[in-house]
């Protein structure tokens, strides 16, 4: 018997775009926290540490959001299976979903947590981490992946709470684990003077509590969803579809990651001016792709629950009413970009070079009008995962891989910026036309 169903959100019943707006709402405040907290962890060590420290810390930072973003689409791919049966409402397989997901989610993570620590030096040689700052990247690294299996069990709570329909306690357990990150950030890092390795301890141990607290709170409002043995015996063609799915959304997550790294790369050859350009215009870029992110999660779940539910004409009207929403989100994007960007961009940087904020600018008003076929992008790609055909998404994610390293090896070095500008849009345009044709080719579905 469901117990507690004051804490999960149906999404087979009901108006979409109240039900996505009800989901994605608390998953947008998150990601903009996560935003203010990276902000504020570097500031602090800079603040305390110096330069040197934030050197140490942004050499392992690339690394660090390559794995955190291969955890997040690994948990949120697992996590498609326990929406497609919680939307059917068949409690068994729901069981069996969960069980798997732990077990895998586990696994995974000390897998993972193994490898790097491994070939952690490797790494940061290859990254060309310079020497002298080698020793402290080195210590705060290893403990960032000693932590790793914490970081996944957060993933992995945050993404059975979102696949039943519960964004919210996410949020609250994000609140709670940044401002503990935070005041502990302070106290490694000043009065005890434990150097970077304090603001990897911080971060590790922040985590850590909310993992402990989002177990407690599952343990008691989701009784319904224990397991035991009877929900190992699933066979295999079930375990096998699970980790399809997590390694689809994992890649697709990791992709799009490895290929920011490759182009970051490129303009740090450029010079100070145009990494400072970069940097303010994509704070503020983040910010307006940040609800297609949350809404991408959404229409994921909410797709799955349907698509579990065999309420497949619902897809549609919510994949509609996803763009909807982000639509009227694009034109106060565009007001903003064509009035007081570059204010924004001098109050960001706390530059008042009219280079850096000419690029910085010249880079939104490239991007954003550009929005649209990235949101077409963003909801297919989730809405077809959740309908269980990873592929096509997949296809995706390496075109704007590939896309990137192009621009990154063979046009950024020779037309500068300006190659950078029109990356990013160049590449949404050509996925937006390869998803949207593909994804015809399941119109029989979405009936």
């Amino acid at each position: 018997m469901r117990e507690g169903k004051a804490h999960v959100l149906n999404m087979s019943e009901g108006n979409p775009v109240k039900l996505l707006l009800t989901f994605s709402v608390p998953l947008f405040l998150g990601n903009l926290l996560q935003q203010f907290y990276n902000l504020a962890d570097t500031s602090i060590a800079g603040h305390i540490l110096g330069d040197t420290a934030i050197a140490e810390i942004g050499a392992t930072s690339a690394l660090y959001g390559l794995i955190v973003n291969f955890a997040f689409g690994l948990n949120n791919g697992f996590a498609l299976s326990v929406s497609r049966n919680f939307g059917a409402g068949n409690d068994d397989e729901l069981k069996k979903s969960v069980c798997w997901m732990s077990l895998l989610s586990l696994s995974f993570a000390i897998t993972i947590a193994l490898f790097f620590l491994i070939i952690r030096r490797p790494l940061l040689e290859a990254m060309q981490v310079p020497s002298d700052i080698m020793p402290g990247a080195l210590e705060y690294l290893t403990v960032i992946l000693a932590g790793i299996p914490f970081t996944m069990a957060y993933n992995f709570e945050s993404g059975l709470l979102q696949a039943l329909g519960n964004s919210i306690t996410s949020l609250i357990l994000l609140i709670s684990s940044t401002i503990l990150n935070i005041f502990l950030d302070v106290l490694f890092m000043g009065p005890l003077g434990l150097g970077v390795q304090g603001a990897a301890t911080a971060t590790v141990l922040s985590q850590a509590i909310a993992v402990v607290i989002g177990l407690i709170y599952i343990l008691v409002n989701y009784r319904w969803l224990s397991f035991g043995r009877a929900e190992l015996s699933a066979g295999f063609s079930f375990v096998r579809k699970m980790i399809t799915q997590g390694l689809s959304m994992a890649l697709m997550s990791a992709i799009y990651n490895l290929g920011s790294v490759i182009l970051q790369g490129s303009i740090n050859a450029l010079g100070g001016v145009y990494i400072a350009a970069h940097v303010g215009s994509r704070r503020i870029a983040e910010f307006f792709f940040t609800p297609g992110v949350a809404l991408g999660s959404a229409v994921a779940t909410f797709t799955s629950q349907n698509y579990g539910a065999h309420k497949n004409s619902r897809i549609k009207t919510g994949i509609v009413s996803a763009l909807l929403i982000y639509f009227i989100w694009w034109m106060f994007a565009m007001v903003f970009t064509f009035t007081v960007v570059d204010k924004a961009i001098a109050l960001i940087t706390g530059s008042d070079n009219p280079e850096v904020i000419g690029w910085a600018s010249r880079y939104l008003r490239i991007s954003i009008p550009l929005i649209p076929p990235m949101s077409v992008l963003v909801i297919l790609r989730n809405a077809l995962q959740g309908m269980t055909h990873p592929g096509l998404p997949l296809i995706c994610s390496a075109l704007e891989l590939s896309g990137k390293a192009f621009f990154a090896l063979f046009i950024v070095p020779v037309a500068g910026y300006a190659a950078v500008c029109v990356c990013e849009p160049s590449t949404w345009i050509i996925c937006f036309l390869v998803i949207s044709l593909g994804t015809l080719r399941y119109r029989k579905e979405f009936r």
